[in-house]
């Protein structure tokens, strides 16, 4: 079965006419991208363009399931994560202090005025937790699938490989069996919970399926650590 059915099948709680290849190829994000490049070019900790549009497709996928405001959930993807190409070890920069950065980046494409502050509103919530006791709840549903969208791409196999990506840069061991901050221990200290965060069925749905995959890899990791299996 192709990939695209198989994507399909297991989010059969989505509708829409319009396919995430022809959202994509339009030209008003093909320019937000353009704009994008310059940020995030150079990054290796899972943070890049390519998780971008990953969160891109999976938001305006979420976006046709629940009537939301494609051009907006789609500005806000490409956007949301400019906070992280300022942030640095030692200092986090949240992404409400970049959307001056974000809104730059719109008026240099013919993105509508009017919608700017929804994209603004979306990419400043988008890193509240519950779980860890959410300060600014997402008041749009915009803002929610961007949420949805985001926490999916931390799960399952891309959500493996961009975990231990970010560990390789900031210098983070795989595991620490003593206790220490790894890689694992990111598993059980955030990604863990993220099936608990989403707001939309179908993410919800999805999240099952690759929280489940995320899970196996984790005892797998572990009693491949020791030699086990």
């Amino acid at each position: 079965m192709p990939a695209e059915d198989r994507f399909v099948t297991n989010l059969d709680t989505f509708s829409g006419d319009e396919s995430d290849e022809k959202y994509e190829e339009r030209a008003l994000f093909r320019a937000i991208a353009d704009e994008m490049v310059a940020w995030y070019d150079g990054d290796s900790s899972g943070h890049d363009l390519d998780h971008a549009w990953r969160v891109f497709r999976l938001g305006t996928r979420l976006a046709d399931s629940e009537g939301a405001d494609v051009e907006v959930v789609g500005a806000a993807a490409l956007t949301h994560d400019i906070h992280r190409t300022v942030s640095t070890d030692d200092e986090y920069v949240h992404p409400e202090e970049t959307l001056p950065d974000v809104r730059a980046v719109l008026d240099a494409t013919e993105f509508p005025t009017g919608k700017v502050p929804a994209v603004c509103h979306c990419v400043a919530v988008h890193d509240e937790y519950e779980y860890r006791g959410i300060e600014r709840p997402a008041e749009t549903i915009e803002a929610e699938i961007l949420r949805d969208a985001d926490n999916l791409d931390a799960i399952g196999a891309v959500g493996v490989a961009r975990n231990f990506a970010y560990g390789g840069v900031h210098g983070t061991p795989l595991w620490d069996p003593d206790g220490g901050y790894s890689g694992i221990e990111h598993y059980y200290d955030k990604l863990q919970h993220l099936p608990d965060e989403m707001n939309t069925e179908a993410a919800r749905a999805l999240a099952e399926e690759r929280h489940a995959f995320t899970e196996d890899f984790v005892e797998r990791f572990e009693e491949e650590w020791y030699g086990e299996r």
